[in-house]
């Protein structure tokens, strides 16, 4: 082979596939990242129109009845001091009974670890009611306090009769144990 017909090849032929080789492998990994990206962009585009409709459905929900009105009233809740918060709202709902029909004798911490929250990172606090009286005035107090204070758990519930010869008609005696979720923040919600 000659000087010349070794350039023709080498300058001709062997650089020019050399070129196309390194143009065609960029335009391919272009191509991937382009379909990937493409990927992403869509699986975000299908994440958020389910997230626009979830949306709907919930603004959807608010609007009837008040509700909208009822979910700031708790978010408020949330964000008062947890323990005033708790006395203010069974001192207001108790109010309304007399001694004869429901008296709270105790409100405590209880001593042993919450069978719900326990295995959570969720930050919480336990208490534990006590009330004597009817089951009618007790009903309407819990299901008055689950309504004022939308983070409780009732955990557990015991009722026992209480038996007093000194006194006409039955009482009984309630202990609630309830959990309380605390409100977390935007940045630890992530």
């Amino acid at each position: 082979m000659s000087k010349h017909t070794q350039s023709i090849l080498l300058f001709g032929l062997v650089l020019p596939l050399v070129a196309m080789g390194i143009l065609l492998g960029i335009a391919i990994a272009g191509r991937g990242k382009l379909l990937s990206q493409k990927e992403v962009k869509e699986q975000l585009f299908e994440s958020y129109k389910e997230s626009a409709q979830a949306l709907s459905l919930i603004e959807k929900e608010l609007s009837v009845e008040g509700r909208s009105e009822q979910m700031e009233y708790w978010e408020s809740q949330l964000k008062k001091e947890f323990v005033q918060n708790l006395t203010q709202s069974l001192n207001e709902i108790t109010s309304q009974f007399s001694e004869e029909q429901l008296i709270r004798t105790e409100l405590s911490r209880p001593s042993t670890r919450s069978p719900i929250a326990s295995r959570t990172d969720n930050p919480h606090s336990r208490f534990k009611l006590s009330f004597e009286g009817g089951f009618g005035p007790m009903q309407v107090t819990l299901a008055e306090l689950e309504m004022r204070m939308p983070q409780l758990v009732l955990e557990g519930l015991e009722i026992q009769p209480i038996h007093d010869s000194s006194k006409k008609g039955s009482r009984l005696k309630f202990e609630a144990t309830y959990l309380a979720w605390h409100d977390i923040s935007e940045t630890e919600r992530r």
